[in-house]
């Protein structure tokens, strides 16, 4: 462990930065040596943020601490007890009781950003990020230290306008978090078998291979081939499939001076009104619209 160490800034926080959609509300790190008190006990810290471990507490804005030496324990209102190590991004939602501390014997080195906002709102209405998992093994992750390294220089600084880029470095460190994961938890089989299958959909994207082919070939089920997938990439072969359509269809007809028929019938359609209609219902608009110009992408 290195000398014991923090950096921290909380923020007023202007109704214009609420409308960029999320809007960070402090951020820092922090060196806990072995034996140290956890969480410091200091003026400087709003009301908010302070707690003692016997009662833990109840955040009215979501945080992430990731961990990046030492170890800890953590319990909310959703997980009775566990304990983590270095490698791991903490998640607290607002309203929601919590608790946790690093290991007496061991300490540890935290980053920490606090933030809310319409969009964190939608993240976890959508399930993106959830109370029910807020601990994520993510092992060690230099993106998600770049992430915050740039957001405490920005508050070093606080130029105009800093509020929207340390939003955005919010944002980033939330996908690295979720993608690191994920990552984590995909067995070298279940990748394998993932990236075999994009690239099969990728070389035959005129007609969709027939997963139970594919599937015997790869020596798994067709069924647990569809469901490796699905969990991995949020989409079904056939729906990733025809995303792969789309985008060459996208391409084709801004770059090439062949008629849409033409490209219709060499993506495999069996006419070019099937196409047009499949291609309306996921872009917004016709392919001439988009072949002109006229983009209105979902």
């Amino acid at each position: 462990m290195s000398k014991p160490d923090s950096f921290y800034r909380y923020l007023a926080v202007s109704q214009r930065d609420k409308q960029w959609g999320l809007y960070v509300t402090g951020a820092g790190y922090r060196d806990v040596p072995p034996g140290g008190l956890y969480p410091p006990q200091s003026h400087l810290h709003p009301a908010s943020h302070e707690y003692h471990w016997k009662n833990g507490r109840t955040f009215h804005e979501y945080a992430v601490v990731y961990i990046i030496e030492g170890s800890g324990e953590f319990q909310s209102r959703s997980i009775a007890h566990m304990t983590f190590g270095a490698g791991t991004a903490i998640l607290l939602f607002p309203e929601v009781w919590h608790r946790y501390r690093p290991t007496k014997e061991i300490g540890w080195r935290e980053y920490w950003v606090t933030f809310h906002g319409n969009q964190a709102e939608w993240l976890q209405r959508s399930g993106f990020i959830t109370p029910e998992v807020p601990v994520i093994d993510t092992g060690p992750d230099d993106k998600i230290i770049r992430s915050f390294k740039a957001i405490l220089d920005h508050l070093r600084i606080q130029r105009i306008g800093f509020q929207h880029v340390i939003a955005a470095h919010t944002l980033e460190i939330i996908a690295s978090v979720l993608s690191a994961g994920q990552d984590r938890h995909t067995d070298d089989h279940a990748y394998e078998l993932i990236h075999r299958l994009k690239a099969v959909l990728e070389d035959q994207t005129e007609s969709l291979p027939v997963i139970e082919s594919l599937a015997a070939g790869l020596g798994v089920s067709s069924g647990h081939l569809r469901r490796v997938f699905k969990v991995h990439t949020g989409l079904s072969p056939y729906q990733y499939y025809l995303q792969l359509k789309i985008g060459r269809a996208k391409m084709m007809l801004r770059e090439s001076g062949l008629s849409i028929k033409q490209i219709a019938r060499i993506l495999g359609f069996q006419n070019v009104y099937h196409f047009s209609k499949l291609f309306k219902a996921k872009t917004d608009v016709s392919p001439n619209q988009w072949r002109h110009g006229k983009k209105k992408v979902r």
